[in-house]
């Protein structure tokens, strides 16, 4: 019922857009632009021309099939590229560009200076057409104009075509640069200083490519940068260009003059109202007397900003120069004054909304539950001074014990249970020192338990410190975390034992990629380390974690080999049997899920269900001990896990993508890794791009005799369907990457 009428309100509340929103429409004495043709422009890419001309055409929707962005005006790049695109409609609301004639003749002329800026001297437009050509003459529509009329009392649609010959372009015949010798230093003769390599890799434009000014431009840009960045803030770049247009060629010469080294001298901060000048100057980690580089001014704008109390930072810097604008040298040196401009936002935030959420944050793998909730949240930004911030959050919750979208449990079909969430967080910067975050967590959860269902009290906290070196690619993490579980449901069948936990967690993480969101190429290691001590375990748990990202022209390949380790030391004596071996419910090692392994559903990789063994309990309560028969679930988890992945990335279009990807993993319960038991499983996926990360759907298809090694078939396997056809495997529906 309710799925038939979530179908038939979409169309109806399309049609509501269109009515109330109305059909745009083009004034009766005006010319709409339906149509901008563009002919003659085969060199260059028409998209990116089209990108400068104040003259438009009405907007369709269509698909774009390939990886490419829309181009910006004068941004790289500009060579023809093919842009497969699917036109589809023109949607009634959309508006028309109204025709200027002047604008348009603006425009012609825009033509010719851009394609002479993309090295085509010889340019020119031939002619421009209009149609109907009552509008070359007049950009106004009147009684007497010959025209196709848009409706009832309205302008008329105008199609618009600029004939253009490219010629032929301005090729670069040389590249030299002037004043190399005042970088040489102890170099050997006929090599290359790093800087001097940092310069000539900074060329856009190299002899043979087509001149390019936007891309002349960029380079002496790119080359001041690589000199700001070895401490010369005074040097300058400056370049000339020769053309000679009756041949064709260009030669350009860079000359660099670097200047002296330069070191910060003043560093002045404004704009922070009342906040702590002292916590913002700490983060910002700008001395008197340091080195200037514009790395050091970027790591100061992202750290401050990163505080979360500025609407905008600006950093600025201005060597000191005499009155013929030379720097100012003494002994040797020059002088760079720095300053920090912020822009205080809004310190209190509070808010209440709807959401939806598949998993369960906090969980240390992929859990098979979602839930929709109601959340409500405060945060202050500057938290009784100091720039901490406090954010405190409640979230009420209807929990559905499967996978998203699922509504019925895995195992039985039970209804989705009631639960609520509450979260605390404290962060104190320059904490100890000047880069270094302190930070408080602490996290309730009443609610069934996302891998057995039963009811529970679970309260996790964790103390930590964490610093970010070298501009973000590493981060350490130092704490000491706190997890206290209590099962509260009297109606579960032999639940697990109660426990507190208490663990020391060290994190570090390595980030090479080039995007962390959208990763194409680069690479990530991290580790995590748990030593629980003292409490219901002592236990070592690690968990290595390395990935791989290599782009093959459009495509990428993506790899993925993490390891989970765990060492029980010693155990309560007064648990049950599965937690004695396996360890805390919370952070046991389990494998599965849309970011582990898709052929298996979340938790369900490794072992079948087996029995544990019988304890004696009070089951009901009344003080008499019952036996309790204990049994290892498929979702029990175990004491070591390997996984690996390799997916290929192909993107359909800017917004849309495809992946094919194989998995293999094992999760034992035994003290040893199972490399022979691969649970192979390959599977495809579509990808839509949202601001938030990808929305993902995969599936997992479980391969007969690729399972373990030696036996031929399949080794507890997964059922998923569609309702019309079923298969070992799974299908997983979520956000984000799968690593």
């Amino acid at each position: 019922m309710t799925e038939a009428l979530a179908r038939v309100r979409v169309p109806w509340f399309l049609v509501a857009m269109v009515t109330l929103g109305g059909c745009a429409e083009v004034p009766a004495d005006r010319y709409g632009v339906g149509r901008l043709h563009l002919e003659g422009v085969e060199e260059m890419d028409e998209y990116a021309l089209r990108a400068c001309l104040a003259t438009a055409q009405r907007e369709r929707f269509d698909l774009n099939l390939g990886r490419s962005t829309e181009p910006a005006c004068n941004e790289a790049p500009f060579d023809a590229t093919f842009r497969p695109r699917l036109p589809l409609w023109k949607w009634p609301w959309t508006d028309w560009p109204l025709y200027d004639r002047n604008v348009f003749e603006r425009d012609l002329q825009r033509v010719e200076r851009w394609y002479r800026a993309r090295g085509y001297y010889d340019a020119h437009v031939t002619a421009s057409v209009h149609e109907p050509p009552a509008a070359a003459s007049s950009d106004r529509v009147n009684d007497e104009t010959v025209c196709d009329r848009v409706g009832d009392g309205e302008g008329c649609e105008l199609d618009l075509t600029i004939r253009v010959e490219e010629g032929e372009p301005i090729l670069v015949q040389t590249v030299t640069m002037d004043g190399l010798e005042h970088l040489r230093g102890t170099a050997a003769a006929g090599e290359l200083t790093e800087l001097e390599q940092a310069l000539h890799s900074a060329w856009r434009l190299e002899p043979g490519d087509r001149f390019d000014e936007a891309l002349y431009d960029q380079s002496k840009k790119t080359m001041l940068r690589a000199l700001h960045d070895a401490g010369l803030g005074c040097a300058t770049v400056t370049g000339d260009v020769a053309v000679d247009p009756t041949q064709h060629r260009g030669d350009i010469r860079y000359t660099v003059e670097p200047g002296p080294p330069t070191y910060i001298g003043s560093v002045d901060l404004t704009g922070y109202e009342d906040l702590d000048a002292a916590t913002i100057r700490a983060v910002a980690d700008i001395d008197e007397g340091d080195l200037y580089t514009d790395v050091l001014l970027d790591s100061a704008r992202h750290s401050i900003y990163a505080l979360g109390a500025f609407a905008s930072v600006e950093i600025g810097a201005q060597p000191r120069r005499d009155e013929d604008g030379s720097c100012t040298i003494e002994d040797g040196r020059g002088t760079v004054d720095v300053a920090i401009r912020v822009t205080p936002g809004r310190r209190l935030r509070y808010g209440f909304g709807v959401g939806l959420q598949t998993g369960q944050q906090g969980i240390a793998s992929d859990s098979p539950v979602w839930d929709i909730h109601l959340l409500g949240f405060v945060e202050h930004r500057n938290f009784l001074g100091g720039l901490r911030r406090a954010r405190f959050e409640a979230r009420p919750k209807l929990i559905f014990l499967n996978q998203f979208p699922n509504a019925s449990r895995i195992d039985d079909g039970g209804p989705p249970r009631p639960g609520i969430e509450l979260r605390l967080e404290l962060r104190q910067p320059a904490f100890i020192e000047r880069r270094t975050t302190g930070i408080f967590t602490t996290r309730y959860d009443f609610g069934p338990d996302p891998f057995s269902y039963f009811f529970r009290h679970d309260l996790d906290s964790a103390l930590a410190i964490r610093r970010n070196f070298f501009d973000g690619r590493l981060s350490a993490s130092l704490g000491v975390h706190f997890n206290l579980y209590r099962v509260s449901d009297d109606t579960a069948v032999a639940p697990p034992s109660d426990y507190q936990l208490i663990f020391f967690e060290q994190l570090f993480q390595l980030d090479l990629r080039d995007d962390t969101r959208r990763p194409t190429k680069g690479a990530f290691f991290g580790i995590e380390a748990h030593e629980a001590v003292f409490l219901t375990w002592d236990y070592i748990r690690l968990t290595p974690d390395a990935r791989a990202y290599v782009p093959l022209g459009p495509l990428v390949l993506a790899g993925r080999f993490r390891l989970g380790w765990l060492k029980i030391i010693r155990a309560r004596s007064e648990l049950d049997p599965v937690s004695d071996l396996l360890g805390p419910q919370r952070y046991r090692l389990r494998g599965g899920g849309a970011n582990s392994h898709r052929g298996f559903l979340p938790g369900f990789l490794g072992d079948a269900a087996e029995s544990a063994g019988t304890v004696l309990q009070d089951m009901d309560g009344d003080g008499v001990p019952e036996r309790a028969n204990y049994t290892f679930l498929p979702n029990s988890g175990g004491l070591r896990r390997w996984e690996a992945s390799l997916e290929l990335r192909a993107p359909l279009s800017e917004d849309f993508g495809l992946v094919f990807f194989a998995d293999m993993g094992d999760v034992n319960r035994a003290a040893k890794f199972r490399f022979t038991h691969l649970h192979l499983a390959l599977g495809f996926g579509l990808r839509y791009q949202t601001i938030i990360g990808p929305f993902r759907v995969d599936f997992g298809f479980l391969i007969p005799g690729a399972q373990v090694v030696g036996q031929a078939g399949l080794d507890h396997p997964n059922q998923a369907s569609l309702g019309f056809v079923q298969w070992a495997g799974a299908i997983h529906l979520t956000i984000g990457e799968a690593f």
